[in-house]
């Protein structure tokens, strides 16, 4: 298939430290003819003549509303999707966007998808991120810590009012797990960008030397790309009860441990799974195994051809 994949952040100093951004375009390029635009096209179908390139279809990825550019496209003739996320910045003039341009398919990992279906009348599909399993799988790392985490607080006070069921959930669990002195805790977590582990490789090898890692939403529900991550990575997943269309994915007791957005239940499933090692383990096995198989970037581009597909056989 031909491909204009439109995306400013695209193998970017951003997308090397947030990979998603680059996840399912490197694995097109690898199976597609790809053309990267990182611009603001003035008239597609001019840019296309002009550079005499034919396409099948023009994806926006992930990165492409970093533009802020919410305005008409010229030209925009060809089937087209657009990857929608962090609802929390400028939905209304996304959505228009996508509205104004007959954009033929929206892919979000938002999991109230359906309400975008029905504000827009646009076809909307749940599109989950994905991991690098060159990065992330079991890497027999001997297990230093019994629970972890590692990333942004997420505080309320820098997104809008609903954003999440709980109020700064990240800063509720760092003081339960402060407040266990039997625990042996990896702790990395502030909203100033110094708490990242800096490099994939150490964030890697570091959710392996724990036996429990901790993976919570962000804003409206968005199962960050920490899940498949930490569930890939020979690692127990321990989570925030995921969102109903995301319960096929994530199945509590099989392939990770869901706790309670009121964190009632937290201490307790905690000192359960790290007390039973048997248990602990075939958890871990059965999620390596689904995601390895099944939430790879690779699997993810192949998902979004078929989509591609889709929208252009309707387009006949």
């Amino acid at each position: 298939m031909k491909i204009l994949y439109i995306d400013p952040v695209i193998n970017t100093p951003t997308s090397n430290n947030y990979q998603y951004y680059d996840g399912v375009y490197n694995e097109l390029v690898k199976q597609h003819e790809v053309t990267l635009l990182r611009g603001i096209p003035d008239n597609i179908e001019k840019f296309l003549v002009l550079n005499n390139i034919h396409v099948d279809a023009v994806v926006f990825g992930l990165g492409w509303f970093n533009h802020k550019f919410f305005g008409l496209i010229k030209g925009l003739k060809i089937p087209s999707l657009c990857v929608l996320f962090k609802p929390q910045n400028n939905l209304k003039e996304k959505l228009n966007f996508c509205k104004i341009n007959n954009i033929d398919m929206i892919l979000t990992p938002i999991p109230n998808f359906e309400s975008i279906e029905k504000l827009t009348g646009i076809k909307t599909r749940l599109f989950p991120y994905g991991f690098d399993e060159k990065i992330f799988f079991d890497r027999k790392i001997e297990k230093k810590f019994d629970i972890g985490f590692s990333g942004a607080l997420h505080e309320n006070k820098h997104y809008p009012p609903g954003a999440f069921p709980v109020k700064n959930i990240r800063t509720k669990i760092g003081n339960i797990l402060k407040s266990n002195n039997s625990l042996n805790t990896f702790w990395s977590s502030s909203d100033s960008y110094q708490a990242r582990i800096p490099s994939y490789k150490e964030y890697s090898e570091t959710i392996n030397s724990s036996k429990v890692w901790i993976a919570t939403q962000a804003a409206f529900g968005d199962i960050t790309p920490r899940y498949y991550e930490v569930a890939a990575s020979g690692t127990l997943l321990f989570c925030q009860k995921v969102p109903k269309n995301y319960e096929h994915i994530f199945i509590d007791q099989y392939n990770c441990i869901q706790f309670d957005n009121d964190l009632e239940n937290f201490e307790q499933k905690l000192i359960e799974c790290l007390a039973d090692d048997c248990k602990r383990q075939k958890i871990i096995t059965n999620a390596n195994i689904f995601f390895q198989n099944e939430f790879t970037w690779k699997k993810r581009a192949e998902n979004m051809i078929l989509y591609l597909e889709e929208i252009i056989n309707e387009n006949k």
